[in-house]
């Protein structure tokens, strides 16, 4: 049951929903005692009354809490009130990655795809370097908020979802049996369940470049079966199919989106570098290849300078996702019973059709009985 306005939760006090997920909901409220606002994530009942996920959840918070990067939206408290647990942060006042693709349907232009996915490879770098997974790199999850004039702050949000890199239980599922993430930008062995690493997100941040860069999801089709399975059996789409003239970030694309972790980048950093290269002409990569900055240094570090002079001042809050239409997709959760792998039920298709039973027989059984964000 969603939080009416006006709601005490927590000591905060509820003004207004700004979004909802599978996981729970995201509020804008003011804060017990300061004169501001945060943004609290408030998780559903079922999920909060499992003792393996609280005892998870509260440990990976704490981690999360001590995470501090000029990308990275700060954690500020944690805790379950009335059977439900609550996460605390920084209210980024602002739009989403998503929003410019509203605003750029074909692609936004390269130089800010590159500044966007510069920004969050050092973000993810850097929580990897923690002992931190996100899990949810998507458009959506980016942050994009005015510091100054002329000036963009970008951060990574939502590390409520974020796990241990030492716990290898299950790298995509939680204690109640649902894939976290979202299925359009998901790694396959997150999609299987298998244990992760730092290159799951990686792959996600890769789906997003694409995304990005050509203004589509990697694999597009309305059957989130139809998704997964694209992710753990076609090859990587070509950006210079959809835009010609990006041919030239093909091969670190292709690399970063490998079925096996074991193909990919050693870092998000080492896939940013690879996608810059692809900004000189060929002709110039030989020769210059030794003069040019590591990755994120001619896209992030700019960023972070700004944005970390700018947190000096203070926090920039808010994020108002009541600006924007809700998508759809954003929203939908796919629901595999167990043990019922060839029925795909999903709002409006509740016994699935042939084609996505034909797909479902394709996928591992680990990613029947899970919830998949789309």
């Amino acid at each position: 049951m969603p939080l009416a306005n006006g709601a005490k939760f927590a000591g905060y006090t509820i003004e207004r929903q700004l979004g909802a997920g599978g996981m729970g909901e995201v509020y804008l409220a003011q804060h017990p005692r300061l004169p501001r606002h945060d943004a609290i994530k408030v998780l559903k009942t079922a999920i909060s009354s499992d003792p393996d996920y609280i005892e998870r959840f509260n440990r990976e918070a704490d981690l999360a809490s001590k995470l501090w990067h000029p990308h990275i939206v700060g954690i500020l408290d944690r805790g379950k009130y009335r059977g439900r647990l609550w996460i605390s942060m920084d209210f980024v006042d602002g739009d989403d990655a998503s929003r410019l693709l509203d605003e750029h349907p074909d692609g936004i232009p390269v130089d800010d795809a590159l500044a966007i996915v510069g920004a969050v490879a050092s973000a993810l770098d850097y929580s990897h370097s923690k002992g931190l997974l996100h899990r949810d790199v998507k458009p959506a999850n980016i942050l994009l908020a005015d510091a100054e004039p002329g000036e963009r702050r970008i951060l990574l949000g939502d590390f409520g979802v974020a796990r241990d890199l030492s716990d290898n239980t299950s790298g995509g599922l939680t204690a109640t049996n649902m894939t976290v993430g979202t299925a359009a930008y998901a790694a396959p062995e997150q999609l299987m369940g298998l244990p992760l690493d730092g290159r799951a997100d990686q792959y996600s941040l890769a789906a997003t470049a694409y995304h990005l860069l050509t203004g589509k999801q990697p694999y597009q089709h309305s059957n989130a079966a139809v998704v997964i399975s694209q992710h753990l059996n076609a090859d990587p789409p070509s950006l210079g199919d959809a835009r010609p003239e990006l041919a030239r970030f093909d091969a670190a694309l292709s690399r970063a989106l490998a079925k096996d972790p074991a193909d990919r980048f050693a870092t998000c950093a080492d896939f940013v570098t690879a996608l810059e290269e692809g900004v000189l002409p060929v002709a110039d990569l030989d020769a210059d290849a030794h003069q040019r900055r590591p990755a994120a240094s001619k896209h992030g570090a700019d960023q972070s300078r700004s944005i970390a002079a700018d947190r000096r001042r203070g926090p920039l809050l808010g994020r108002d996702l009541s600006r924007r239409p809700v998508d759809p997709a954003d929203q939908l959760e796919t629901r595999w019973p167990r043990g019922e792998g060839h029925h795909l039920e999903q709002p409006g298709d509740p016994r699935g059709t042939p084609a996505a039973a034909q797909h479902l027989s394709r996928c591992p059984a680990a990613v029947v009985g899970g919830v998949v964000d789309l």
